[in-house]
């Protein structure tokens, strides 16, 4: 008999190793069959193979012309009709090449670098770039922009003809503010980078770009202050990027569930906006902004929960007004959030904390109810969200109307038939507008899914229960991070210095550094001397004048 012997397992590390190097080998492969095949010298194989690939379009455009030189030279121009700009084209390019006198220049007769000569000292275009590989320049072409295909050249000139119909600069509807810009992203991603631009003419701004989706080619850009954003932030929302691996990116909400942290949690870790002023500010703190093509709506990161309370035109009032806005907003969040569930425990477990009055004001009203006040109180939550979705689908002056006439019709045939009473009327009235407070949609949704587990704790557990499911749900947050930054900060942990700008808001003046829960490379964002409020609140000025009129 053969001696059996007993393997010895490979350390984990030298498993590791070889799986490495596996997966490295696979890439270098993968990097060598997506460099595609190249042109050629001959113009009617380009044209052939250009018109097997996306050809068959009846949208794509073939423009034979020839370049009047000393040998003429035949050329082609394809581009896709709808995603260019005519004038472009015919102005700057066709117009440049048919007209272009040749005959007595001395670099018109190099043919081996004819693409070249033409880029450099015809075409008149401001972007041009050369292209031997027939993978950009498909995505050029679909992507709007116009390629050149000269005979007996291996090269092709690709030309930024882009000139799509869009949407103008608008105020964003979801972001309506009483004072500030009324400026808002559009769909086009050149003109919301633009935008961001036209704020900050800081030369440490970088707009990054890159491209999601393997299908629809999506262009994706990276905002960030180089000088402000820490560099571990920039990198590791670059290389969370990089590594999403979709068919298509039809919304910045694909990009938003690759990047996020917690991706099965309620509570947003990433924060959406429309509006070009919070992007800035955004991005002047040292986060970091990420704008996908064909959508208005940007990412922001990292954020805090607080910071998803807080509006933009916080930041326009003065501080006593801010300060009163933003307690309202929490004591609304509040509402929205806990008012049904409290109302269910005090009427069914905790009746003796209601004062007596009151109490016997409730018991009165819903007398003759045929159902709980959980069923009745879910009933009308369940009516109201029906409603809103209802008003949001319908068109803008339709919506307004079935949501204000069918509430009302709603709620009072209910009491008058005696399903409903008039207490739980208010109190899911109440919720509902105080849901309407808060400034971000996504964390309004996020209140509006606990409301329900809440109510049934409630009739569970009575006020002990909803006590307990707090505990848990705070436990919950404060182990959620946003690239980094937990997400109760600056309260847990606790931040002396980002409470200035918290609930109760401190004047501007007296900021005088960025957000320490970013981490900026950059602290201070304005100087010692911004005002000098020592020296006016002492030294008045009609002080100072009278002192100098004495000194003189």
């Amino acid at each position: 008999m053969k001696k059996r012997t007993i393997r010895r397992p490979r350390p984990v590390a030298e498993v590791r190793k070889d799986k490495d190097k596996e997966r490295k080998q696979r890439a270098a492969e993968q990097d060598g069959q997506e460099q595609g095949p190249v042109l050629t010298s001959e113009l009617a194989a380009n044209i052939a193979y250009l018109e097997e690939r996306i050809g068959a379009s009846n949208d794509v455009v073939f423009r034979e012309f020839v370049i009047p030189l000393s040998e003429p030279v035949r050329a082609m121009l394809v581009f896709v009709d709808g995603l260019v700009s005519g004038s472009t084209i015919n102005e700057y390019i066709l117009l440049a090449l048919t007209t272009f006198e040749g005959n007595d220049v001395d670099w018109a007769r190099d043919r081996r670098n004819l693409a070249e000569n033409i880029k450099d000292h015809v075409l008149t275009i401001n972007e041009v770039s050369l292209q031997t590989q027939w993978a950009p320049i498909i995505t050029a072409i679909l992507s709007g922009e116009s390629a050149i295909l000269l005979d007996g050249q291996d090269q092709a000139l690709i030309c930024n003809t882009r000139g799509w119909e869009h949407r103008g600069i608008e105020e964003p509807t979801t972001e309506s503010a009483v004072r500030g810009p009324r400026v808002g992203f559009n769909e086009i991603l050149r003109s919301n980078t633009a935008q961001v631009r036209r704020w900050i003419r800081d030369p440490d701004l970088r707009v990054k770009g890159i491209k999601l989706g393997v299908r629809t080619q999506t262009d994706v850009a990276l905002i960030y202050l180089e000088s402000v954003a820490n560099p571990e932030l920039v990198t590791e929302v670059e290389k969370r990027l990089q590594k999403v691996d979709i068919d298509s990116v039809m919304e910045s909400a694909y990009v938003q569930e690759y990047i996020e942290d917690r991706p099965y949690s309620l509570f947003p870790t990433i924060q959406v906006t429309e509006r070009v002023d919070r992007v800035v500010a955004a991005v002047l703190e040292g986060k970091v902004a990420v704008l996908v093509d064909n959508t208005p709506f940007a990412l922001m990161m990292p954020i805090t929960f607080w910071q998803l309370y807080f509006s933009a035109e916080d930041y326009y009032h003065r501080w006593p007004l801010t300060i009163l806005i933003r307690m309202i907003r929490f004591i609304a969040f509040f509402f929205s959030l806990y008012l049904p569930a409290i109302f269910i425990a005090l009427a069914v477990h905790n009746p003796e904390l209601i004062p007596f009055n009151l109490a016997i004001k409730i018991a009165g009203t819903r007398e003759g109810t045929p159902f709980p006040v959980f069923l009745e109180t879910l009933f009308m939550e369940v009516a109201i969200e029906v409603l809103r979705e209802a008003s949001i689908r319908l068109p803008g002056p339709f919506g307004q109307t079935i949501g204000i006439v069918g509430g009302f019709i709603l709620g009072d045939t209910a009491v008058r038939a005696g399903l409903i009473s008039p207490i739980m009327t208010i109190i899911v009235a109440l919720t509902a507008i105080s849901s309407f407070t808060a400034p971000s949609f996504g964390v309004a949704i996020t209140m509006r899914i606990l409301r329900f587990p809440l109510m049934l704790i409630g009739q569970i557990g009575g006020l002990y229960g909803l006590s307990l499911a707090t505990i848990l749900l705070l436990i919950n947050m404060t182990g959620i991070r946003s690239f980094g930054v937990p997400f109760l900060s600056p309260v847990v942990p606790l931040n002396l210095s980002d409470l200035k700008d918290f609930l109760f808001v401190a004047p501007r003046w007296t900021m005088i550094k960025r957000p320490l829960v970013n981490e900026p490379l950059d602290l201070r964002r304005e100087g010692s001397k911004a005002r000098n409020w020592w020296e006016a609140l002492f030294n008045p000025p009609y002080r100072r004048r009278k002192r100098g009129g004495q000194n003189e």
